[in-house]
């Protein structure tokens, strides 16, 4: 084994390192992946699962990567980031959660391209007691095709306290 030098930081690492251990700088040319081999996870994997535990749950969960390397392996946690995310507050491609925020977003609270909320909706297509977005089904809907009980255009006077003031009383 012979040493050399971190282009980065200076540090003298083994020639057979394929990353530097004190700046973590990747050290393709070095190692199985020179030979054309696989050489472990791709830089481009990424996840982090924080050991704090609470309700079974780690508090944070992240994991990103290619889903063709991870399948569809989702985070799950308090706070869950990921391509699919399952937790309390979730974002992600598909989130799933009390308050979630993705591009398909399910929860009581959501926001996203398709957001499928009990409570709360808002988003390129919207469902929800309270719905906002291009299409919002819900009791109260806000958008350009709103479809409820309560929308502009079958409810007066909610065109009438979205147009008021705010600050003021609705009188």
């Amino acid at each position: 084994m012979t040493l050399m030098r971190c282009p980065d930081c200076g540090r003298e690492i083994s020639d057979h390192a394929t990353a530097c251990p004190g700046c973590g700088r990747p050290l393709q040319e070095r190692g199985p992946a020179a030979s054309g081999e696989w050489a472990g996870r791709p830089p481009y994997f990424y996840e982090y699962k924080s050991q704090i535990i609470l309700f079974g749950l780690p508090l944070v969960h992240v994991i990103f990567g290619p889903t063709w390397l991870i399948g569809f392996k989702p985070a799950r946690g308090i706070i869950a980031v990921g391509n699919i995310a399952i937790g309390f507050i979730a974002f992600g491609g598909v989130a799933m959660g009390l308050a979630a925020f993705g591009g398909i977003s399910l929860g009581l609270v959501c926001a996203g391209g398709m957001a499928l909320g009990l409570g709360l909706g808002a988003g390129g297509i919207a469902t929800g007691y309270w719905a906002l977005g291009g299409i919002a089904i819900g009791v109260y809907a806000l958008g350009g095709l709103g479809i409820g009980a309560h929308t502009l255009q079958n409810d007066p006077d909610m065109l009438r306290f979205l147009s008021a003031p705010f600050g003021r009383g609705s009188s």
